[in-house]
């Protein structure tokens, strides 16, 4: 990833990234999902699991309702 030239911020440098996390899920043979997230270290995530019954649950921190 650091011999993108993307660098910090997405403004090009030599260091783009000081960490890589890799998830596996199952997935279609046909696709291989893949995703760089291009920000510094104070970039903001979530993350969320969606029930059949529409109720939301929140994995990374807590809401309140």
């Amino acid at each position: 990833i650091n011999t993108t030239g993307i660098g910090p911020m997405g403004l090009g440098g030599q260091t783009t990234c000081l960490a890589v996390h890799m998830d596996y899920a199952h997935r279609h043979p046909a696709s291989l999902p893949m995703a760089i997230a291009v920000q510094c270290w104070a970039a903001r995530q979530s993350a969320a699991e969606i029930s059949a019954d529409g109720k939301v649950q929140y994995l990374h921190h807590k809401i309140k309702e």
